[in-house]
């Protein structure tokens, strides 16, 4: 079991004993878990980060571990939803942080801009 397979059932345990108590084999629903998280976590990085920075884009790991909260921390377990395919999640997931990057983008001028503005 990876650490977000560990996270997600110290979460499990500390807020909803009840629904731990429930699940039949906690360590392979917890390896599970933390598997999805890892894949998840690893490809939204992979799309987010810098390639000049490497590994030490520490924005990119943030937001991508983001995405992968309620996976880890679920909020309300009495209302168990359908599992969402991995698949559709991560395009939902790729995205939400392209939309953001060209938000940002948006804020900055572009090069036509400046010369229409310097006209």
């Amino acid at each position: 079991m990876n650490h977000y397979g560990l996270k997600a059932k110290q979460h499990l345990l500390q807020h909803f004993p009840d629904q731990y108590g429930a699940i039949e084999d906690p360590e392979a629903y917890f390896t599970q878990i933390g598997e999805e998280a890892e894949r998840q976590v690893s490809s939204t990085y992979l799309t987010l980060s810098k390639p000049e920075l490497g590994e030490k884009d520490l924005a990119a790991r943030m937001m991508a571990e983001e995405l992968v909260q309620e996976l880890i921390y679920p909020t309300s377990p009495e209302q168990p939803e359908e599992p969402m395919d991995p698949e559709s999640a991560m395009a939902f997931s790729i995205q939400v942080q392209q939309d953001l990057w060209a938000a940002m983008d948006s804020d900055q001028p572009d090069s036509t801009t400046l010369l229409r503005q310097e006209r």
